[in-house]
């Protein structure tokens, strides 16, 4: 889980800084309002992504990695917007498998909690992602923005890259990666049900 976790908050840090990378370049370019096609083009690609078959989880963070990698670069708002949607288009597949990974390990009883903690980590990285980007695009330059959403892929990739596995300090049987506090809290109830048995 917590491997999970960190994947979450490194996606969250991509968002979030493409979200103010979008307004930042836009406004630079004297066409604020762009900002909202480049913002519709992520979502969409996002959409036609969930729609497509399933992909495993290293290519997609390798194809959000690449997209985000020309953004760098000077170019025009047009090719700026075909790279928002292919960026977007692994969020939607990305977020499906981060589910399923987080109910697959969550002990019994600890599913919710289990969601809370992906959740709030996407939270805390879009919040993260944003916050950066936004200084860097102030102190330095719009497009330079984009540089945060690139770090925040290349640790996604980084970490769907490595096998999963259990942490130190967690209960026997616990699923691989799960947090051990989470494992810890679910084991006295566990017990508790064994005793009455």
């Amino acid at each position: 889980m917590r491997r999970l976790v960190l994947s979450r908050t490194a996606l969250g840090v991509t968002i979030g800084a493409l979200q103010v990378a979008a307004a930042a370049v836009a406004s630079a370019h004297g066409r604020a309002g762009f900002a909202g096609l480049l913002l519709g083009g992520f979502a969409l690609g996002s959409l036609v992504g969930s729609l497509s078959p399933r992909v495993g989880e290293l290519p997609l963070t390798v194809i959000l990695a690449a997209a985000t990698v020309p953004m760098v670069l000077p170019a025009g708002l047009w090719w700026l917007a075909a790279l928002f949607v292919v960026a977007g288009l692994p969020v939607a597949p990305l977020n499906a498998t981060a589910y399923e990974a987080t109910d697959a390990a969550a002990p019994a009883g600890t599913a919710t909690e289990a969601r809370m903690w992906t959740a709030t980590a996407t939270a805390a990285g879009t919040a993260l992602g944003s916050a950066v980007a936004g200084a860097v695009a102030d102190g330095a330059s719009p497009r330079l923005a984009c540089l945060v959403a690139l770090g925040g892929a290349l640790v996604t990739a980084a970490v769907a890259a490595v096998p999963a596995g259990s942490p130190p300090g967690s209960p026997p049987g616990s699923p691989p990666g799960f947090p051990a506090a989470v494992s810890a809290a679910a084991t006295p109830a566990r017990r508790g049900s064994s005793a009455g048995s």
